[in-house]
């Protein structure tokens, strides 16, 4: 059964939208109605519909806005908008929205049947999933063969392309001719224990097929696994749509987590073009990114450029041998990590590793200190880089060294947290002192706060939302204390304070005021 919410200011309109679809089949339920779009918008991201049914003229917040905003929480949620007007305008914005259908007013049972229908249709394609290994075993014989997988793996731990790898890609049939470039990683949010090998197949293969339905059409998409996570390589003639890309990428994650019950996080590398282009530096930026997870949760859209704007760059020896190291610190799992130093070390106790003693110990500490994000951190925190070394050198036995080795692995994971956390209580105090300056402005939106301090809407919306905030209510919060303060003052008009704290709508005003308070702000005044 479906959830479906409607939003109209004319009661006899919403009366009669609830008693149509009431006469559906059991497919659909109403779980809300609202007199306006603010109101509807407040209760979706907890309602979380499959299916909003909206007017377009609305007092406070349009269907138009409603539904933009609302896809942000809901990325899955069909929409139908219900018109009026008969206007071009109306109906161009509602094809870039992807509503289902326009459906003018007054609503015909048949109309609104049909349209339904259609939302039907387009909710059960994208939570559809075959559970049949073989069938998807079968389906996934279309994706990149093993000789491409292989060199897209190799392409990731090259900073520079040689002419006879290039040759190679192209008889494989991998193009990266393109100008554009971008990479991202899809990676399971719990331990691959925990998921399993067949939900991990029934996984990858919707993944390959999802990415592939999302590709736009001047864009070149390998999909590919490498260890336990899915990889894309997108190259493009034309500069990358990052909002596009972002809708898209939500999408994906949601369908997987609705249908399969698994939960995805994505991490996506900055964009390069083919004049600064190196893909190891993406494969890194992009796993840099997916560390991000710790801190802002699980489930998310992470772009590299809104995590770090400047990569600290720090000499670092690149082990294969000791990845698995690398690996474990920079995820976080620490008891992981300690139990295979631990490991390591009690191989080197034996006569036959004497003569590779100090490279192995060289080599652990260079691995871990890989996986360090704040190399300046941890020198003025634990010790430099010479320091670490020289007490390798000098510890005397295996327990000494195996205790070095812990307290390094615990100041890394300490600096690595410091360090994320900092990155997004930075961005988080920037976007709440930018609305907290800026509340005046009756025309403050998520995406005037996102060009202003270049993160994406998405991103604003994440770090709210972990703050337990989102964008609407805490402007909505700002804004009343401060109207609060004004009311005290009996010369102060209710419209001069409605403009004063960025409503050009002194109706709006008052409902929003009422609906944060509890009064009107003429009760209020009184008080």
């Amino acid at each position: 059964m479906y959830r479906v919410i409607v939003a109209d200011d004319e009661e006899a309109v919403r009366e009669r939208l609830i008693s149509l679809v009431n006469k559906l089949s059991s497919d659909f339920k109403i779980v809300g109605a609202y007199e306006n779009g603010y109101d509807a918008l407040e209760d979706i991201e907890q309602i979380q519909p499959d299916l909003l049914i909206t007017d377009i003229k609305m007092p406070y917040i349009d269907g138009i806005e409603l539904i933009k905003q609302a896809k942000l929480e809901v990325p899955l949620m069909q929409t139908i908008i219900i018109s009026g007007y008969d206007s071009f305008d109306y109906a161009k914005q509602a094809i870039a929205l992807k509503v289902v259908g326009y459906i003018s007013k007054p609503i015909s049972f048949d109309e609104l049947k049909n349209t339904m229908y259609k939302a039907k249709d387009e909710l059960d394609k994208s939570l559809s999933i075959d559970k049949n290994i073989e069938s998807l075993q079968e389906q996934a014989k279309t994706t990149l063969s093993l000789l491409q997988e292989n060199d897209l793996c190799k392409l990731l731990s090259l900073k520079e392309v040689p002419d006879n790898f290039k040759k190679k890609l192209e008889i494989d049939q991998i193009n990266i001719a393109n100008k554009y470039c971008v990479l991202g990683i899809f990676d399971f949010d719990d331990e691959f224990d925990k998921v399993g090998y067949e939900n991990s197949e029934i996984v990858n293969i919707y993944l390959h097929k999802y990415l592939m339905e999302e590709i736009p059409k001047d864009c070149s998409l390998y999909v590919f696994n490498r260890s336990n996570q899915v990889l894309f390589l997108g190259l493009s003639k034309t500069i990358f749509d990052k909002d596009s890309m972002e809708e898209s990428l939500a999408s994906i994650l949601s369908k997987i987590k609705k249908v399969c019950g698994i939960s995805l996080s994505v991490a996506v590398s900055d964009f390069c073009d083919d004049q600064d282009r190196s893909y190891r530096r993406m494969f890194r930026h992009a796993v840099r990114t997916l560390e991000y997870r710790t801190v802002v949760g699980k489930n998310n859209v992470l772009f590299f450029s809104d995590i770090q704007k400047e990569e600290v760059t720090v000499g670092k020896i690149d082990d294969n041998e000791y990845k698995s190291l690398t690996y474990d610190l920079s995820y976080g799992y620490v008891p992981e990590c300690k139990d295979h130093v631990k490991k390591i070390l009690d191989k080197i106790k034996s006569p036959e590793y004497a003569d590779s003693y100090l490279y192995i110990t060289s080599s652990v500490a260079n691995a871990l200190l890989k996986a360090c994000n704040n190399f300046k951190d941890l020198y003025k925190d634990f010790m430099n880089n010479n320091e670490i070394f020289q007490s390798i050198y000098e510890c005397k036995s295996i327990d000494k060294l195996y205790e070095f080795f812990m307290s390094l692995i615990d100041a890394i994971y300490k600096v690595n947290n410091a360090t994320r956390y900092s990155g997004v209580e930075l961005g988080l105090k920037q976007i709440l002192e930018y609305i907290d300056s800026h509340y005046t402005d009756p025309n403050l939106s998520l995406e005037s706060l996102s060009d202003s301090l270049s993160y994406s809407v998405s991103y604003i919306s994440l770090l709210l939302k972990k703050d337990n905030k989102t964008f609407t209510k805490y402007l909505m919060s700002v804004r009343m204390e401060h109207a609060k303060g004004l009311l005290v003052n009996p010369d102060n008009k209710i419209v001069s304070v409605s403009e004063a704290v960025g409503y050009s709508d002194p109706y709006y005003f008052s409902h929003c005021f009422k609906k944060y308070v509890g009064v009107s702000p003429l009760e209020y005044r009184k008080k």
